[in-house]
């Protein structure tokens, strides 16, 4: 992993433990390691699309999301997410307002996440694999 590295993500993903973007000390990155405690040993993992530092980290429903921060020249309001199983970035719908030194957290009770943020149904029609987020104005007892 990279010696100097602040405004990162850091969470446990799979049997993993990921470092995700932060700031060199020059620049945002949008690099993404990955590692292995039982190895005791870091890999290189697909970049991010988007570099960023000061950023909200996630694991929803067997996906890894990261939303906001800053890039470099402004806060954003892009968010993307990662799936283990692909290896692979996607887009996701932008959030709408930018925000920089973001917390996510899951909140436990909702039902399935993709019921929320997913429509099933694009992806039969574009390979894009970008998950749209939508608005439910269902509740859920906590």
């Amino acid at each position: 992993m990279s010696s100097r590295r602040s405004g990162a993500g850091v969470m446990a993903y799979g049997n993993h433990v990921y470092a995700v973007g932060g700031f060199d000390g020059n620049s945002c990155l949008q690099t993404v390691e990955a590692y292995n405690p039982i190895a005791n040993a870091w890999r290189a993992v697909p970049s991010m699309l988007n570099p960023r530092s000061n950023f909200g980290i996630e694991v929803m429903d067997g996906l890894l999301f990261v939303v906001g921060g800053f890039n470099g020249f402004s806060t954003t309001m892009a968010a993307e997410w990662y799936e283990e199983d692909t290896n692979k970035w996607y887009n996701t719908h932008s959030m709408g307002i930018t925000r920089g030194a973001v917390s996510c957290c899951v909140v436990p009770g909702l039902s399935n996440v993709m019921e929320y943020i997913a429509r099933p149904h694009y992806y039969q029609h574009n390979t894009s694999m970008d998950i749209l987020f939508s608005t439910s104005t269902r509740s859920s007892p906590l």
